[in-house]
C-alpha cells in the first residue's frame, strides 16, 4: 500500500490556497487518518478501476476511523471503472479530523474491503 501527503495549489478567484494532498493508490476498508485535527476538504480525485461499484467514506474523527463501526460524514459512490473529481469552493469542514476508508458496499456498517489497487484517491485538504 502506498500513500503520501504532499502540497497542492487550488486556484481560487480571490487567492491561491495552498492545500496538502493525501494520496493512496490502494485504499482499503482499513480506516486511515488523513489529518488528526480540524480540517477542511477542498476537493478530491478518486478513481475505481474495479469491475464493480466501490464506496469511499470520509469520517470526522481525530483518530483513524473503524470502517464498518464509525458513521461516515460523507459517502461517495464510484461506479465500475469510473472516477469522481470535484472541487468544493468553500470546502467541507471536519471539526475533529479527516479520516477515510473504502468498501465494496454502501451500508455504513459494511467493512468489506475492495481488492488491492481498486480505489485510488487524491484528497486536497487543509
Amino acid at each position: 500500500m502506498s500513500h503520501s501527503n504532499q502540497a497542492f495549489i487550488v486556484a481560487r478567484a480571490d487567492t491561491a490556497l495552498a492545500c496538502d494532498t493525501y494520496r493512496n493508490i490502494s485504499l482499503l476498508a482499513t480506516g486511515l487518518l488523513i489529518k488528526g485535527g480540524p480540517g477542511i476538504v477542498y476537493g478530491y480525485y478518486i478513481s475505481n478501476v474495479a469491475a464493480a461499484t466501490r464506496f469511499v467514506k470520509f469520517y470526522n474523527k481525530v483518530t483513524a476511523p473503524t470502517v464498518g463501526t464509525n458513521t461516515p460524514l460523507l459517502t461517495i459512490c464510484l461506479p465500475a471503472s469510473s472516477a469522481a473529481n470535484v472541487y468544493f469552493g468553500p470546502g467541507i469542514g471536519f471539526g475533529l479530523g479527516i479520516g477515510i476508508g473504502a468498501t465494496q458496499l454502501v451500508a455504513d456498517a459494511d467493512a468489506t474491503a475492495p481488492a488491492a489497487n481498486d480505489v485510488v484517491v487524491n484528497v486536497f485538504y487543509k
